[in-house]
């Protein structure tokens, strides 16, 4: 009897062991699933930290597919009705009033748009004065007067220049200063240095408050006038001192100088109002060198025929050359600004 209590008590116990650890497990495997949130449920046990996270995971899922439906629906909303064709086009309009050409002004309308490339585009070239070449014609009419003419006077000016012998000649002629020849040549001399000038001032661009034909006249006047007084104040001294043989041919030498060097400038006249101008510096040096020479060789000729023949101080040819001669050439090119 003691032995069957006791077996009978054993599977009681056994049974009862069995039923507790099969709750226990399932209780256990349960609250793993959910903390491996596969299944958002209800755990088994209720304890304050588990129903926190499944709470939680339950409000973010709920608000995920909140957020999903608030978007699908705003998508609907957005295409529930078809836009109006006939609407107003904001950018199109804008294109259209930016292109547009009004009143016919194709120049303002392209003034608008700037170019990027270069290609295509020209830009004026720098022409001439048409009054100029017709007033070199003039000139050119002047020395064929003076050389079919006076074709003996021109010669003996030309000559003059360089021999004595000739010179001598002219200086014996009373009438010779007074004649056509003379006047015309004086008139050459003028008009093409005052043209040089000016076309020199035009390269440079220089201005003076004139421009045109009334500042090349002004030049030539200036030029002629400024010669003249010149000649009348070398005949004032050659009077006050009593020199008027040594004055006068000094004075011949002179205007034989001017006459030849306006001979010569006529074709660098004419080569600078038809050549294009970056040449013009070759011709202002070419000129340049022209007139040294022809001054350095009237002051040679003159000094070797006044002073074999006559005796004064240095001091005054010192003083002469620095008033009317190196002075008036300074003046000039300070003029020009060159």
């Amino acid at each position: 009897m003691p032995v069957k209590y006791l077996l009978l008590l054993l599977f009681t116990v056994f049974s009862g062991l069995t039923v507790f650890s099969q709750v226990d497990s399932q209780a256990t495997r349960g609250a793993t699933t959910v903390e491996a949130g596969s299944v958002a449920r209800q755990p088994a046990y209720r304890d304050s930290a588990s129903i926190a996270r499944w709470m939680f995971r339950r409000d973010s899922i709920q608000y995920a597919r909140d957020s999903v439906r608030a978007l699908a629906d705003s998508l609907n909303l957005a295409s529930v009705k078809i836009p109006d064709p006939k609407r107003p086009n904001l950018f199109r309009d804008s294109l259209v009033r930016y292109y547009m050409v009004k009143g016919v002004d194709f120049q303002g309308w392209s003034r608008r748009f700037t170019k990027l490339s270069k290609y295509e585009e020209g830009r004026l070239r720098a022409k001439g004065e048409l009054w100029v070449v017709a007033f070199i014609f003039v000139l050119l009419m002047l020395f064929a007067v003076l050389r079919n003419a006076f074709n003996k006077e021109l010669s003996a000016m030309i000559h003059a220049f360089f021999s004595n012998r000739v010179l001598g000649q002219i200086n014996k002629e009373e009438n010779f200063f007074n004649s056509w020849p003379f006047v015309f040549l004086y008139l050459l001399f003028g008009f093409t240095i005052g043209m040089f000038l000016y076309q020199c001032g035009k390269y440079f661009q220089l201005s003076y408050g004139y421009s045109g034909v009334s500042w090349f006249f002004r030049l030539s006047f200036i030029v002629i006038g400024l010669y003249t007084l010149k000649i009348i104040i070398i005949k004032i001294l050659g009077f006050l001192f009593d020199a008027g043989k040594i004055v006068k041919e000094y004075i011949s030498i002179l205007f034989m100088s001017y006459f030849n060097l306006a001979l010569l400038f006529l074709p660098i006249v004419i080569a600078f109002s038809l050549t294009p101008a970056r040449f013009a510096p070759y011709y202002i040096y070419l000129s340049f060198i022209l007139i040294g020479f022809i001054f350095f060789f009237q002051f040679l000729r003159a000094i070797t025929n006044i002073l074999s023949g006559y005796r004064f101080p240095k001091v005054y040819l010192f003083i002469y050359l620095c008033a009317l001669e190196i002075c008036p050439l300074l003046i000039l090119i300070k003029a020009l600004r060159f």
